[in-house]
């Protein structure tokens, strides 16, 4: 953590950028951080923000390196000559063929899409991906003039409801930028399959919920603190996907006064990942009193498609009445280093069929890296619990009507 905070310092000094951090838990263990990043102008306004997690140096550094995640995959670092211009018919028929975007790209009136380049993990070649699928800022109403610089000549009306930034990560090296960004992606479509499971089957499904009194010491403590801080009882779910790389979500139901509020995490270690999404819900409790948008997932736009609204709502309660109740799973712990990791879940992802790409943001000097990965066919469904009208792709079509 040291190393790590270190190279975060660095990397300010590198931008030309300094920090505002503050501990947003009060003293908890484990706590959250925020962490605003500033010019070194004296401008009063900053240029990015960023939450962390974890035990409160975890929380501080991981605040930072958010921060400065969002700082160099913003507009601020936009290259528009790294734009390559693509037809959006052609892109339907490529690798996002199984996307559910790709009905909307084939059908658009539009000629050049900006794209970006990304090569494949383990692989050859490179394909182009849509700019918009990891960069929301891009297609917001005031960015006109970026896609003018870039000649892009679509209207994204309806397809910026799809965009959004997982599988955008940084690190203090390349190969911990790409396991989080991987693991990332592997987790937002593990919570999209729990969602069309829970709300959109038509079979009987029954939720994995782990029995909290098999869970390790240091999970344990974070199971409690969860529980304070939220002032609920926590669900610990195992939602592991058919990849494989265990994904947990810790949940809480919506109420009157709030919506639903849940942490994911996914690692090929367990308890890691326990951690990871428990941690995350105490982050996400605690930084409900910094937005400034109010309540996560306005649900309106979706009043109209009741299932839909049903998976916005994500109310588990009669769920979790079914659910089958596990033990904690007892696995060693090998400690193993970012760059096997992502050997690891880059070949569990090729013997389900999928290839994921990357594309290399950011490298700055001192090594902090940023990093976009995509894989074309995992799903992105898990939008609607922001209220976004957005349906599953053909991985979940599937889902839906085989249970």
């Amino acid at each position: 953590m040291a190393e790590a905070a270190k190279r975060g310092l660095a990397a300010l000094a590198v931008l030309g950028l300094r920090k505002e951090s503050a501990d947003v838990g009060r003293g908890r263990d484990p706590t959250a951080w925020r962490c605003g990043l500033y010019a070194d102008g004296g401008d009063v306004s900053p240029v990015a923000f960023g939450m962390g997690k974890g035990r409160p140096e975890e929380a501080r550094v991981g605040a930072l390196f958010e921060a400065v995640e969002h700082y160099l995959t913003g507009p601020a670092w936009f290259d528009s000559t790294a734009v390559e211009l693509a037809g959006p018919a052609g892109l339907a028929a490529g690798p996002f063929h199984e996307d559910a975007c790709a009905p909307l790209l084939a059908g658009m009136p539009g000629r050049r899409m900006a794209c970006l380049r990304y090569r494949p993990l383990g692989g050859q070649g490179a394909v182009l991906v849509p700019l918009f699928l990891s960069a929301p800022w891009y297609v917001e109403a005031g960015a006109a003039r970026l896609r003018d610089l870039t000649g892009d000549d679509c209207d994204y009306s309806h397809l910026v409801r799809y965009s959004c930034n997982s599988g955008s990560a940084v690190g203090v090296a390349a190969s911990e930028a790409l396991l989080h960004a991987l693991n990332e992606v592997i987790e937002r479509d593990a919570l999209s399959l729990f969602l069309v499971r829970a709300f959109l089957s038509d079979g009987r499904f029954r939720p994995r919920l782990i029995d909290a009194g098999t869970l390790p010491y240091s999970t344990a403590q974070a199971y409690a603190t969860a529980e304070d801080v939220t002032g609920s009882p926590v669900q610990l779910l195992d939602i592991t996907s058919d990849v494989g790389v265990p994904t947990m979500m810790a949940y809480t139901p919506p109420t009157s006064r709030h919506p639903h509020r849940r942490g994911t995490g996914t690692s090929l270690s367990p308890a890691y990942a326990a951690w990871r999404a428990l941690t995350e819900l105490i982050q996400v409790t605690l930084g409900e009193s910094l937005s400034q948008s109010g309540p996560r997932g306005d649900l309106a736009g979706l009043a109209a498609h009741p299932a839909l609204h049903a998976c916005g709502r994500f109310d588990l309660t009669g769920l979790l009445g079914e659910a089958r109740v596990v033990a904690f799973p007892q696995t060693a712990e090998a400690g193993e280093p970012p760059e096997g990791q992502v050997r690891r879940v880059v070949t569990m992802l090729a013997a389900r069929g999928y290839t994921g790409y990357r594309r290399t943001a950011r490298a700055l000097a001192c090594g902090v890296t940023a990093v976009h990965v995509i894989v074309p066919g995992l799903e992105r469904f898990m939008l609607v619990t922001d209220g976004n009208l957005v349906i599953p792709g053909p991985r979940g079509h599937a889902i839906a009507s085989s249970e």
